[in-house]
């Protein structure tokens, strides 16, 4: 080990020594791979995709895996103290020491991150110059739209782990160290859900929009997404228990992943269709371990209350001596025996999501959720001895008026009285959070035509927001970074034209700059309205979703009609489950 990284060598063996769940392995097996998460540690250490990477690879008798993150600030001093390249966390070997490098991807604005990563590890932030390991991603970014880095990464895996990683393994075993093209042919064209950026050329038309989207060599015109529908007992699971990092010393288990409920903003709620969703008695046993293991739970699902059987599952874990805790819940679907669960494991604050303040926006974004219920769920949890609520709003929602915002205030203060009352008769004052947070337009959604709200209008409604609610106590508003979120809505939204920007961004440069330099608008890819007939970036990819269908419910959203959730037994509407429109998200109406 060169001297001048032992101050990096010292760094990762403090946190590993404060971690269970890592693997130590010798090299020297066919197969050595640097598996990096383009946040920090304490981040990433808690993302069961990470995990289910990790677990499955180092499964394999003939194969490694090592981490890599994000330097913190910590890290990042002695990175630019020694100027050693970036280093996995089990062996301190730099990157391009590994046969492949992966990357899993969970948020649009981790881009740069990752190409910062890239850079600090000595690979370049441009694939077609880049020499050493193949750079390949999945996670829900790329499986949205990987367009925007195209031209970072050699390649992308656009499915679930649990049904593409295995293939694309042994695929890589064989045709991985051929010269880069060849290698990416051969994957491209024998492994389901792997795509090869440089085996497609984007033409454009003179107004920016995408003309068209072509194959350069016989690999399929539009690449298919494989989803996990195996048991339920076989979604993802934490590996790695460590003190001190949020949610690092709490056991995650995956109880459902999708989300029937249909919320036309969201994307887990079309991308993951149909939605696989476990019961309690699935998870008892594995609930039960955990619980005396590692002390705390948490489960894991767009919408954990769906859960058949929940009650008795939180009664599982607090028999074994557990403390619960939940990613999400919905208003409609609380039951008092998750509430008095989530009361005895300490738990100081839920949050429920209105996302909309009127009944007519929360129509328009499909939420199926009254403001009754909103307010019977505030006492049922204040009451039932959970002290705090933060709630999550959506600004710029489409269609959204002042008079929306003006109900969301409204709506704000009726809870807030809600929580007020229903403390005070227990003896202590509650605290409600008002999250704001912009609509940011997503593919793969019905509102991935709509443009995202203008930044002077966004910000002027939240401004307003805060005016009004500051004078109540016990009551406090956040608010996101609106220049943040119009990044966002681009690298969701953009092509591989957006390269330049990600690079200049993860050199450090704001958002306006990167994409001044690069030439480009923000506006054309966050602000922009879609037409129907448009090809979309995103529209090569096959996730079994009909084009149209989301219009369908585009148009019912402009019109304020609700749809009902999605019902696999028995509906055939969306294409996914068959028997409906003609799948996939190419092509006209």
């Amino acid at each position: 080990m060169p001297r001048q990284t032992q101050p990096l060598v010292q760094y990762h063996r403090a946190l590993l020594a404060r971690e269970q769940g890592a693997v130590r392995k010798e090299p020297g097996g066919r197969l050595n791979v640097a598996l990096i998460y383009p946040n920090t540690y304490a981040v990433g250490l808690a993302n069961l995709g990470l995990a289910t990477v990790y677990g499955s690879i180092n499964d394999r008798a003939d194969a490694l895996c090592e981490r890599a993150f994000l330097p913190d600030r910590q890290a990042a001093a002695l990175y630019a103290k020694t100027g050693a390249p970036l280093l996995t966390l089990e062996s301190s070997r730099p990157l391009a020491d590994f046969d492949l490098v992966l990357a899993t991807l969970s948020f649009e604005n981790d881009a740069p991150h990752l190409g910062a990563m890239l850079d600090l590890a000595g690979l370049g932030l441009d694939a077609g110059q880049r020499r050493g390991p193949l750079v390949v991603a999945g996670g829900v970014v790329p499986m949205l739209n990987p367009e925007p880095l195209a031209g970072l990464l050699d390649g992308f895996l656009l499915g679930e782990a649990e049904v593409v990683l295995e293939p694309f393994l042994e695929a890589f075993l064989e045709w991985g160290h051929l010269p880069r093209p060849q290698a990416l042919l051969g994957l491209a064209q024998r492994v389901q859900g792997f795509y090869a950026p440089s085996l497609y050329e984007p033409r454009y038309q003179a107004d920016g929009t995408l003309e068209s989207f072509a194959p350069l060599a016989e690999v399929p015109a539009r690449v298919s997404a494989p989803k996990y529908q195996g048991p339920a007992a076989g979604l993802a699971r934490s590996v790695f228990n460590a003190q001190g990092p949020q949610f690092g010393d709490m056991a995650l288990m995956e109880v459902g992943r999708g989300c029937a409920h249909a919320c036309r903003f969201c994307a887990a709620g079309h991308l993951y269709r149909p939605p696989r969703l476990g019961s309690g008695a699935d998870f008892l046993e594995a609930a039960g371990q955990a619980a005396r293991q590692w002390g705390r739970v948490g489960l894991v699902s767009a919408a954990v209350s769906d859960i058949e059987g929940l009650d008795e599952l939180a009664g599982r874990v607090l028999r074994e001596g557990g403390k619960l805790s939940v990613s999400s819940l919905r208003a409609d679907r609380l039951g008092p025996g998750l509430v008095e669960a989530l009361a005895q494991s300490r738990h100081q604050t839920v949050a429920l999501a209105p996302e909309a303040g009127s009944a007519r926006l929360r129509r328009v974004i499909n939420k199926h959720l009254s403001e009754d219920e909103l307010l019977k769920a505030a006492e049922l949890l204040i009451q039932g001895g959970v002290p705090n609520l933060k709630l999550y709003f959506m600004v710029g929602l489409p269609s959204e008026q002042d008079e929306d915002v003006a109900e969301l205030i409204g709506l704000a203060r009726r809870l807030r009285q809600q929580v007020v009352s229903a403390a005070g008769s227990r003896g202590h004052l509650g605290q409600v959070t008002v999250s704001l947070n912009a609509f940011v337009p997503k593919p793969w959604t019905p509102f991935q035509w709509e443009p995202m709200a203008p930044l002077p209008q966004i910000k002027a409604r939240m401004a307003r927001v805060q005016k009004e609610l500051k004078p109540l106590a016990n009551l406090k508003v956040t608010c996101d970074v609106p220049k943040y979120a119009q990044m966002q809505a681009a690298l969701a939204r953009g092509d591989r034209r957006l390269g330049p920007v990600i690079a200049g961004l993860a050199q450090g440069m704001e958002p306006k700059a990167a994409f001044s330099q690069a030439g480009l608008n923000p506006d054309f890819y966050a602000g922009r309205r879609r037409e129907l007939a448009e090809l979309l970036p995103w529209d090569f990819i096959d996730h079994g979703i009909s084009r149209a269908y989301l219009w369908q419910e585009a148009q019912r959203a402009l019109a304020g009609k609700e749809s009902p959730a999605c019902a696999p037994a028995t509906c055939r509407r969306c294409g996914v489950c068959g028997q409906g429109a003609p799948a996939g998200n190419g092509g006209s109406v």
